[in-house]
């Protein structure tokens, strides 16, 4: 394998984890955090799929993830992949709300781009994450960086990147339990009533302008939700164990991050390596051996440099 790579240029892309939702933004908003998955890549005589760290759960061959979404990306642009040689780096938890499966599909995509030379906009490599992954709130903020608000109209997504400033950062509970997406999804209820509706667009309205003004203390407020949350906290052992802590912390809000099983608390980044001290000592009192993971904002989204 390492004659047929040898001559080859190898590249490394990373893409950052993800939180979506973010407490009233059910599938329309996502966060990037400072915490990657790394590929290193380049063109090979066979498609050769290795680990940095053994993980079972992950295929090495064509039914991985990043092939899966490299593939698609070819087709869709009516070219032939290649075979090559990866090597996966993974720091985002597996089933853990913190994008795992979306920094995978973004990958893919930035692998074809690059083996293919297909100069793709991140407008187009989101349309096809899109499809790939069925909906925006993770892929976006993995290909922009940020806050990005997101509508998915028809197919055509539609993405508003807000850049994150001033005296802000996160903290994620991480617990030793998964919970599939799916499994997340079958707790929801099919119809909500109205007035829940009107709560959850009014706390989108606050997160946004939360954001713009950097008047985060407007985030115990616009993190609170009445769609999802209220349906799916009986999964997570502590749920209310771990709000209750990060806010005598001082914590602005805490939400669910993704579908969960991860908690996601934004904080001053100022208080970022006081608070998470504070918050791992909590968290051992707490069902669930919760573990507590600092994260500043990641800016610029996924990157593919030479490596």
């Amino acid at each position: 394998m390492k004659e047929s790579i040898s001559q080859a240029p190898m590249h490394i892309v990373h893409v950052p984890a993800t939180s979506a939702n973010l407490g009233a933004g059910f599938d329309t908003a996502g966060l990037a955090l400072d915490i990657y998955n790394s590929i290193a890549f380049c063109e090979a005589d066979t498609l050769t799929i290795e680990l940095a760290e053994p993980n079972p759960s992950i295929p090495l061959d064509e039914r991985n993830l990043i092939y899966i979404a490299a593939k698609q990306t070819a087709d869709f642009a009516g070219r032939i992949l290649p075979p090559f040689y990866m090597k996966q780096y993974n720091n985002i938890p597996m089933a853990s709300g913190m994008g795992s499966s979306a920094a995978c599909i973004v990958a893919g995509i930035y692998i074809a781009d690059t083996l293919l030379n297909l100069w793709l906009s991140k407008k187009q490599i989101l349309d096809i994450a899109n499809q790939i992954e069925g909906h925006p709130d993770n892929v976006a903020p993995a290909i922009y960086g940020g806050l990005c608000i997101n509508q998915n109209n028809g197919g055509n997504v539609l993405t508003l990147q807000i850049p994150v400033k001033g005296d802000i950062a996160c903290c994620i509970a991480y617990p030793d339990f998964a919970l599939s997406t799916h499994e997340a999804r079958k707790a929801l209820p099919q119809q909500v009533p109205m007035a829940d509706a009107v709560h959850n667009l009014s706390c989108m309205a606050l997160l946004t302008a939360a954001f713009y003004t950097q008047d985060y203390s407007l985030l115990s407020s616009a993190l609170t939700d009445r769609l999802h949350q209220p349906y799916r906290k009986h999964l997570l052992t502590g749920y209310d164990q771990v709000i209750k802590e990060a806010n005598k912390l001082g914590a602005y809000g805490t939400c669910i991050s993704g579908a969960g099983p991860s908690m996601l608390s934004f904080i001053k980044e100022s208080e970022l390596s006081s608070f998470t001290e504070s918050f791992s000592i909590a968290l051992r009192e707490i069902p669930g051996n919760w573990i507590a993971i600092p994260s500043r904002i990641n800016a610029n989204g996924a990157i593919v440099e030479e490596a």
